[in-house]
């Protein structure tokens, strides 16, 4: 059954043909490149790769998409941070959920709390402070987008303007706070995760059914969105994902785990209770649809 409109039919054929991977570019210079790092430590060295990564990465925006953000650094398909160019970390899998609920306003007010209360050796204190580095890079990132969304809206027909001013609402003050819609949901979980495969690391998502799930239940209660308009909205987040296919790397094409972006559906939360919910139902539609393996479920 065709479920999804033609545009986003033609943005997965574009993912999985390998055009979004060919586009990749070396960041082209090291850390050593452009700062003194004699006497940085080792998480401080890594902060500051993030930062200039933030600064200086190409800031891709593909017509017609509703989620925005791509990791457009070579480096990081090779498993390496870029600009510090040591490997970097797979098999894990972040805290998005966390994070999704608090913004990144929340996680950044636990580790000034905890630096306030002190008692930390020398090697914590540098730990926290190189965590507020990261995410004010990542805050960084994130203007960056919404500066080039701004920039793309003056002049463009009247159906242009009213899709990518869509698209700069929802992203405009995720994942800063906390999502307030399901839109936003999808585009803060996906800045996220974007930003640390552009930086290098291959996390597995989790159970993005558990998380993004209690944001479609109250859009759909509230009247906000349809079940087709959610549908569309996610197919988008899981084009996103095949954006490495065709780059250079000993993992060529697209398929399953080809860069540890794990996904895990419904099942039990910790009370036992079932999880299983709308958008459970819809990433199976998606995958059956578009015919996209490079989230393994």
């Amino acid at each position: 059954m065709r479920r999804l409109s033609d545009t986003t039919h033609e943005l997965a054929r574009q993912g999985l043909s390998g055009e979004r991977g060919r586009s990749l570019i070396s960041a082209g210079v090291s850390l050593a490149d452009c700062i003194d790092t004699a006497g940085l430590s080792e998480p401080m060295q890594y902060a500051e790769a993030v930062s200039f990564i933030a600064e200086r990465a190409p800031v891709h925006v593909i017509p017609g998409e509703r989620i925005v953000g791509s990791a457009t650094l070579g480096e990081a398909l090779l498993h390496q941070v870029p600009i510090l160019g040591v490997s970097s970390v797979s098999h894990t899998t972040l805290g998005f959920d966390r994070v999704l609920a608090s913004g990144y306003k929340g996680l950044r007010a636990r580790i000034e709390e905890r630096l306030a209360r002190g008692g930390l050796d020398d090697k914590g204190t540098e730990l926290l402070d190189a965590m507020l580095v990261c995410l004010r890079a990542a805050r960084r990132w994130h203007e960056r987008y919404i500066s080039r969304l701004k920039e793309m809206i003056p002049g463009l027909s009247d159906s242009e303007r009213l899709h990518w001013q869509s698209v700069l609402d929802n992203a405009r003050n995720v994942p800063e706070d906390p999502p307030s819609s399901f839109h936003e949901s999808v585009q803060s979980l996906w800045f996220m995760y974007a930003f640390q495969r552009l930086c290098g690391t291959w996390s597995g998502i989790g159970r993005i059914d558990k998380m993004l799930g209690p944001y479609l239940k109250s859009d759909l209660a509230m009247g906000k969105i349809t079940i087709d308009e959610a549908r569309e909205l996610l197919a988008h987040f899981w084009i996103k994902g095949t954006e490495w296919v065709g780059g250079t790397s000993s993992f060529g094409g697209s398929g399953d785990a080809q860069f540890y972006q794990n996904i895990v559906l419904s099942g039990i939360d910790a009370s036992g209770s079932d999880v299983t919910n709308d958008v459970t139902y819809l990433v199976l539609d998606i995958v059956e649809e578009l015919h996209i393996s490079d989230f393994p479920i």
